[in-house]
């Protein structure tokens, strides 16, 4: 299934060269670490702590490359470690931020979980984005594929059934943004750098 990319709305930001792979890209196409008080590099997801940005590609092929070759260290040009857990560690994180934000929309009504809620939002034309767990499949799925609105994978029916306040929830749906929200283009855009994270893994 062809995935939209919904990072491509993001604003352009100045570009940044990766210290894997040499290409550039802007920073919504990057992750930022920092070096931190101990020496450890530190992702740095929201791009807000201080210190001199090194910057990889949102792939985990390209930071498990900047780690295995001491890639930080060279462009630290200083005694820099990557800890063993680091593409874990990021890769945690991305989710968590996308599914902080989901839960932020479902807070504010403006998220339900569920087949048969779904369905009533999109009967309602109040639909704006689905959500469906990561190992989704079958008709459910292809009934909301479909229907032509945008659609994306984010963590498993455990992670989004925990936002929900229940087990397991496989398919989630967001409202459409009224005028000052921005639910809809903070989750997509999360969910595309997670998932896009995971599928460019070097096994």
């Amino acid at each position: 299934m062809t995935q939209p990319d919904l990072t491509a709305a993001a604003v352009p930001g100045p570009m940044r060269t990766c210290i894997a792979t040499g290409t550039e890209g802007t920073p919504e196409r990057m992750i930022r670490f920092v070096v931190g008080p101990d020496g450890n590099v530190v992702p740095d997801l929201a791009r807000r702590l201080p210190g001199r940005g090194l910057w990889v590609r949102a792939e985990r092929a390209a930071l498990e490359r900047a780690a295995e070759k001491n890639l930080f260290a060279k462009a630290a040009r200083a005694a820099v470690k990557a800890p063993a857990d680091l593409a874990e560690r990021v890769e945690r994180l991305l989710l968590e931020r996308a599914l902080a934000d989901l839960g932020r929309a479902r807070r504010a009504g403006r998220a339900v979980a569920g087949f048969v809620k779904v369905e009533q939002m999109i009967g309602q034309r109040r639909a704006g984005l689905l959500v469906v767990a990561d190992d989704a499949d079958g008709d459910g799925l292809g009934k909301l594929l479909a229907t032509g609105l945008p659609l994306v994978r984010l963590g498993d029916a455990t992670s989004l059934g925990g936002l929900f306040g229940r087990e397991q929830a496989v398919y989630v749906a967001v409202a459409r943004d009224d005028a000052g929200g921005e639910f809809i283009q903070r989750i997509a855009t999360g969910a595309a750098r997670w998932r896009g994270y995971r599928l460019n893994s070097a096994g």
